[in-house]
């Protein structure tokens, strides 16, 4: 809606500038007062209407040339696992220029409405003030001050006591002219666009050109009346210093005098030069044509499919797919407010003390390991959904299902201050101690809320890390084991930003895919070395031979990233990125 304003507006003003360019050097210079009257009205309407209007077969002329068959690379760092460390984040500082902008706008459009409703009321009140009393046939409005004539709509005003009878007369001819005609519904029509678009020169340059043709109008009535032309342009000089009441009244002494002057001297133009008016025409039908294409554009834009590869850093090697149509509403995987438990975490790790238990049968086989359940915090806080996405057995797996569902309901997650449907990721870790007693280790604190935005959702994309190592710090400078979860995580060098950047550049749809409309998440795993290096680079889920492919070019044509640390080492950790390759209309 806001980007349609906007095109309206740039569409409006580019004609209203042309329709001026075109009075300033082909009709400005003319005596057909009229027409030309007839011109600027016509030209405002019709600017203001002709955006709403399209001819489908000028549409048809002509064709821009357009980019469709390039893909639009759209690369998303999403689906990350909502439990994070803590982490100091700072946010950089930017102007926004858009708001100013617009607030700018918004300001000056307030301040000229608010001018012109003044001006109005002044009308109403000299008007209320006034004696109405009829003057040589005419109702008028007998002014308290000696202030300049002027008429408003039907309404005359003028201060008969400064006046000789025969310069009433001219007065009263020049303003019934601009009441019987209307003049004012022009300056009216010329304040309002003044309003609407006060920051284009163009509309007011082409109020003043409005306002001094109704003069030239008006003075020539006077003259057809029979009045000498010398005696009254004798009566404008001397009617130059008066105080003038309101802007948008017409008044008789109007700005521009010499011009008026020079218009009633002025040798008639010839009927043949009337054919001018005509050049009108082609321009109104070049503003439909374009009109015409550019709403064509548009609506092939809309029914033409554009490729979006988006690159999705997953969290485990079974994440779980999340429809877009769920009944419920959208699922949210980052938001500005995530979700958290009432009275926070140290209040969920007392809940998970008191009622979560170490299965017997578990603690006699000596099974242990984390198991990592996944729900959604719905809008009212309650969790539905709730599912392992990688479990160690199916005794400690029921067990971290079953305290889930006996949890109260949480705070909701927010995004752009309303309550959303926000999907968590909770590691229960089960472990036996030497000592024969067993621990169960909550999770750590959620995260700060992350930036978010309606078109890209930028997330850290690794998984959390964990307190739960066993190790000590000398094994793990030995050791060759692959971790999954860390206290470091491994990066993309210079963080996910730069990452979003490599694989827009990188990687391409194929061409047969979407020829043949081939789309689908692919899930590639692979380990992140300790010298920062990407091996074992494997499909885990494909979803064509075509797309599995590219996937692992691009993960292939990676640098080195930042390589994961445990207890200050560094070590080995397998990572799963997700690319999802989507043909959207």
């Amino acid at each position: 809606m806001e980007i349609q304003l906007f095109i309206y507006i740039a569409k409006v003003n580019v004609a209203l500038l042309l329709f001026y360019l075109l009075y300033i050097t082909v009709f400005r210079h003319d005596t057909f007062i009229r027409f030309r009257r007839i011109y600027l009205l016509s030209a405002i309407v019709f600017t203001l209407i002709y955006p709403f209007f399209s001819i489908n077969a000028l549409g048809e002329l002509f064709t821009f040339p357009t980019s469709r068959t390039a893909v639009e690379a759209s690369i998303l760092i999403d689906k990350p696992t909502a439990i994070l460390i803590a982490e100091e984040s700072v946010s950089g500082f930017s102007i926004p220029w858009k708001t100013i902008g617009i607030s700018i706008l918004i300001l000056g459009t307030l301040f000229f409405t608010i001018r012109f409703l003044w001006q109005v009321i002044s009308i109403l009140r000299i008007r209320y003030r006034s004696e109405k009393k009829i003057v040589s046939g005419y109702y008028i409005y007998n002014l308290s001050d000696d202030i300049t004539p002027f008429s408003f709509f039907q309404w005359i005003f003028l201060h008969t006591e400064s006046y000789s009878e025969e310069e009433l007369q001219q007065i009263l001819f020049h303003e019934y002219t601009h009441a019987r005609q209307w003049h004012s519904v022009d300056i009216i029509l010329s304040e309002l666009l003044c309003i609407l678009f006060w920051w284009n020169p163009a509309v007011w340059l082409i109020k003043r050109e409005i306002t001094i043709n109704l003069e030239y109008l008006a003075d020539n009535d006077v003259l057809l009346h029979g009045i000498n032309s010398k005696e009254y342009q004798y009566h404008l000089l001397k009617l130059t210093y008066h105080k003038t009441a309101v802007q948008i009244g017409n008044n008789f002494n109007v700005s521009q005098l010499k011009k008026r002057i020079m218009m009633m001297n002025k040798t008639k133009s010839p009927a043949m030069k009337l054919a001018k008016y005509l050049l009108v025409v082609p321009l109104t039908f070049l503003l439909i044509t374009l009109n015409s294409c550019l709403s064509k554009e548009k609506k092939n834009d809309e029914n033409t499919t554009t490729e979006t590869i988006s690159s999705l850093p997953d969290t485990s090697d079974a994440s779980p797919e999340v429809s877009a149509e769920e009944p419920k509403g959208e699922v949210y995987v980052v938001v500005e407010e995530q979700p958290t438990y009432p009275e926070g975490n140290a209040a969920m790790m007392k809940f998970l003390g008191d009622n979560i238990k170490y299965p017997v049968e578990a603690q006699e086989k000596k099974i242990q390991g984390r198991v990592i359940a996944n729900f959604v915090v719905e809008k009212d806080g309650s969790l539905s959904d709730i599912q392992v996405v990688r479990g160690v057995d199916p005794l400690l797996d029921a067990e971290a299902i079953r305290v889930l569902k006996l949890m109260p309901n949480w705070k909701p997650g927010k995004q752009s201050g309303e309550n959303v449907r926000v999907r968590f990721t909770f590691p229960v870790v089960f472990r036996l101690q030497s000592d024969g007693q067993n621990t169960l280790v909550p999770p750590p604190p959620p995260p700060p809320p992350l930036p978010h935005d309606k078109k890209t959702s930028v997330a850290p994309s690794p998984p959390p890390p964990s307190p739960a190592h066993g190790k000590t710090a000398e094994e793990l400078k030995n050791t060759n084991e692959v971790f999954i979860v860390v206290e470091k995580q491994p990066e993309f060098p210079e963080g996910n930003a730069a990452m979003m950047r490599f694989l827009n550049d990188n990687i391409k749809y194929p061409a047969e895919a979407k020829e043949k409309r081939i789309q689908g998440r692919v899930i590639v795993n692979f380990i992140v070395d300790k010298d920062g290096s990407l091996t074992d680079i494997t499909v885990v889920r494909g979803t064509n031979p075509l797309l599995d492919a590219e996937a692992i070019r691009v993960i292939q044509a990676m640098p080195n990233w930042k390589p994961g640390m445990q207890r200050g080492q560094v070590v080995r950790v397998r990572f799963t990125l997700s690319v999802v390759f989507k043909l959207q209309k």
